[in-house]
């Protein structure tokens, strides 16, 4: 059985940061026909609470988003040299 569930995709790690660092946890994987990384998460209620917050310009503790970032940022490129997930 297909899974329904709906989700959200970026490619800012930015964004996937605050994500993450607000308590939501992606999947990465390399974006399709790209040398990027794309970052999917489930919608769930507290996904989009995040990111209305992320372009409203609330802040988290830097050392947590600046933690985050650095833990993704290594994920990310790891998936990308493997060339999927």
């Amino acid at each position: 059985m297909l899974s329904s569930q709906r989700v959200f995709e970026t490619e800012s790690i930015d964004l996937a940061a605050y994500l993450a660092a607000a308590g939501v946890t992606p999947t990465i994987e390399k974006a399709i026909g790209g040398n990027r990384a794309m970052f999917t998460f489930y919608e769930t209620p507290e996904l989009l609470a995040a990111i209305v917050d992320y372009e409203r310009g609330a802040a988290l503790p830097a050392k947590r988003l600046l933690n985050v970032r650095s833990w993704l940022y290594r994920e990310a490129s790891n998936v990308v040299k493997r060339g999927g997930v």
